[in-house]
């Protein structure tokens, strides 16, 4: 009975010993059949986490995108990268409010004489330029080294954009010294009051001058010039 006995035992153990190395080797492979399967998970959330990165970037390009051409709401840029046309400018200054003239015209007078022309606003610009004014616009129209105010009809274009009276006159600068230059005897305000024209002039702590909307346009100018190219 011994005999029998000691097969069985034996046979147990080698059950349990292959039910073992059956566990370890499926363990085995059930592991290395993981390996693939965690990596695979990995990138999926790398390349989740990069696309998201990716979305953040472009909106920060797009609203990047958006300062650059609305700098007047809040962009701020070195004058290096931005010519300050480009930008919203707000400081010291004067305001000018120019109208046509309101008093009745007497008989055989011209007509012409009440009315604010190109010209009147051009030498107001021009006496604002030479008392130092760092910006100008009138009636929300930037003024820059293209600029053109001529006539059209009833109207006068600025940036070719028409504009009627009243003409508002915004300019960045040391008040006194523009204020005391449009008011020289014999001055450009002094001349169109002459002729009835309203003029007033009103200083202020702070004047806020739009960005320039328009492309300048160069007829001879060129950009791409090296640095150390001499002019020809």
């Amino acid at each position: 009975m011994q005999w029998p006995l000691s097969i069985s035992l034996m046979a147990l153990v080698c059950g349990v010993l292959i039910a073992a190395q059956f566990r370890a080797e499926w363990g085995y492979r059930r592991d290395i059949a993981d390996v693939p399967s965690r990596r695979v998970e990995d990138l999926v959330v790398m390349l989740k986490e990069a696309e998201q990165e990716n979305r953040r970037l472009t909106q920060q390009l797009m609203a990047l995108r958006e300062r650059i051409k609305h700098p007047e709401q809040g962009v701020r840029a070195n004058d290096t990268v931005l010519p300050k046309r480009w930008l919203a400018l707000q400081g010291p200054g004067i305001e000018l409010t120019v109208a046509d003239s309101v008093t009745p015209l007497s008989q055989g007078e011209n007509p012409n004489i009440a009315i604010v022309h190109n010209e009147d606003l051009l030498k107001l610009v021009n006496e604002l330029r030479a008392s130092g004014a760092e910006a100008i616009a009138i009636n929300d129209q930037r003024l820059v080294e293209t600029t053109e105010i001529s006539c059209a009809g009833p109207t006068i274009l600025v940036n070719k954009t028409r504009l009627v009276p009243p003409f508002i006159i915004r300019a960045i600068g040391d008040p006194d010294t523009m204020e005391a230059a449009l008011r020289l005897r014999g001055g450009v305000v002094e001349y169109l009051q002459f002729y009835r024209i309203q003029v007033s002039i009103f200083k202020k702590n702070e004047v806020i001058v739009p960005v320039y909307h328009g492309a300048p346009v160069y007829r001879y100018a060129k950009s791409g010039v090296r640095p150390n190219k001499k002019p020809s």
